[in-house]
């Protein structure tokens, strides 16, 4: 995954834990993992399995399961993203251009896998994760997670986004109003 996602994703849960519960946590890893999370730049690349391994540290020591942290700390890390000059220009998007511009974001998030984005009739939108068989569900949850956001940032409501695995990547089905 991208670094700048993994250093975003660290200074969120330092922000809303609290940076001694995260150094506690992440004291507890092992020290190659530690350093590939410590060491994460923008623009470079860091193993999803070390930011799960860190992120399963996290969670255990807040008393919350990986899965419901990851998904609580994208969600405030991709709005905060989009808190800029961002949030205004999306009012204004289409949901045609919201949907199918998702595999580009993808690409900057994960160097594996690509999407195939559809709007097969008003209100819905269709992403396809292909050429990622066996995807960890981290990419699975954050992508889900990151198309909700977005959706909801850009003014849709009732933003309703459905994610499950596939024998190629993963399928996702958005709805809104």
């Amino acid at each position: 995954m991208s670094g700048t996602l993994a250093t975003g994703l660290v200074a969120v849960a330092r922000e809303t834990l609290g940076p001694e519960l995260v150094e506690r946590a992440l004291a507890r890893i092992p020290a190659e993992t530690r350093a590939l999370v410590d060491a994460a730049l923008p623009g470079a690349w860091i193993p999803i399995s070390a930011m799960e391994t860190a992120f399963s540290a996290i969670a255990a020591e807040s008393g919350r399961d990986i899965g419901t942290l990851h998904t609580e700390l994208a969600r405030i890390s991709v709005e905060r993203a989009l808190k800029t000059f961002w949030r205004l220009l999306l009012r204004f998007t289409t949901d045609e251009a919201l949907v199918t511009r998702t595999p580009v974001i993808f690409g900057k998030a994960y160097n594996r896998g690509r999407l195939v984005a559809t709007i097969p009739r008003p209100n819905r939108g269709e992403v396809e994760l292909l050429d990622w068989p066996d995807v960890p569900d981290w990419p699975i949850r954050g992508s889900r997670v990151g198309i909700e956001a977005v959706l909801r940032a850009a003014g849709r409501k009732d933003v309703r986004v459905e994610g499950h695995r596939t024998p190629t990547g993963a399928l996702y089905v958005a709805t809104w109003r």
